[in-house]
Parts: structure tokens; C-alpha cells; sequence
């Protein structure tokens, strides 16, 4: 008996569109992650926040790409100390 590999999820076309500001948003807190966390981590940080602006769709409901954009937005920059 041969066996069917499982059909792919459907992909349905529907992902809400970021909107120019979330955008805007996410590729400052990409840019500031490299000065608030230097190395490897703001590195990984960066591509991730600039993929998602770039792709420009809200991909998941769970809110942890604009929840890590609002962390990396609160740091200060390496070397800065806050008054």
C-alpha cells in the first residue's frame, strides 16, 4: 500500500498589512537593536525587525515582533547612561 504524504496547510493570501508607520517603526528599532545590543544578538536582531518590516505583513496574532521592536526602542545605546 503506497501512503499519501499529508496535503501543506492551506495558505490563505489574508495577513493584514503593516501599516507605513509599524514599518517605520520596526526599521528604527532594527537599526537602534545594532547600538543597544552590540555583537551577534543586535546582529540577529537587526535582520529580523528589518525582514519584517520589509515583508510588510503581520504574520502571527501573538504580538512578539512589535513587543521586541518596544524592547529594543526602551534601551539605551551601548555606552549611553540613563539621567
Amino acid at each position: 500500500m503506497i501512503e499519501m504524504p499529508p496535503q501543506p496547510p492551506v495558505i490563505r493570501g489574508d495577513a493584514p498589512v503593516l501599516l507605513p508607520h509599524e514599518r517605520s517603526r520596526l526599521r528604527a528599532a532594527a537599526h537602534h537593536a545594532r547600538r543597544a545590543l552590540p555583537g551577534p544578538l543586535g546582529d540577529l536582531v537587526h535582520r529580523e525587525l528589518m525582514a519584517y518590516a520589509e515583508f510588510g505583513h503581520r504574520m502571527t496574532d501573538d504580538a512578539l515582533i512589535p513587543r521586541l521592536a518596544a524592547d529594543v526602542l526602551a534601551r539605551p545605546a551601548a555606552g549611553e547612561t540613563s539621567s
